[in-house]
Formats: structure tokens, sequence, C-alpha cells
């Protein structure tokens, strides 16, 4: 891969990072991810594992993208 194939690491002016939260019970939340997939939205390995979300029981999943400002 040569250096002009390689993503800028600069900040971009007309780019913001969005985040995604999904927030439920481990199966729902999964299901979710894998229902988004199919629906093109992100690849499953694009968000992060499992993590603990402030309510008992519940775990989430994150995803962060940078989109357009305008």
């Amino acid at each position: 891969m040569n250096k002009s194939s390689l993503p800028s690491m600069q900040p971009d002016s007309d780019r913001e990072s969005v985040s995604f939260l999904v927030i439920g019970s481990r199966q729902t939340v999964t299901n979710t991810i894998h229902t988004l997939y199919r629906m093109g939205f992100a690849q499953i390995s694009e968000w992060s594992p499992l993590l603990p979300a402030s309510e008992p029981g519940k775990v989430m999943k994150i995803l962060t993208r940078s989109v357009p400002t305008d």
C-alpha cells in the first residue's frame, strides 16, 4: 500500500465524529447489530466489543463514524 492510499490522520474540518449506541440484553444487542449489518448499515467488526452498561443486566456496543458536517 502506498502512502497516498492511506487514510489521512489529519483532522478534517468538514467532518465530525458521531457515535451510535445499542444498549440492551446481550442477545438483543447482538441481534440488532446483525440486523443493521444485513441492512448495510455497518460491518459487525466495526462495533466495539460488548461493554457493560450502567443498568444491571444490560450491555452495549458503540460504533463511531466520521460524517460530513453539512
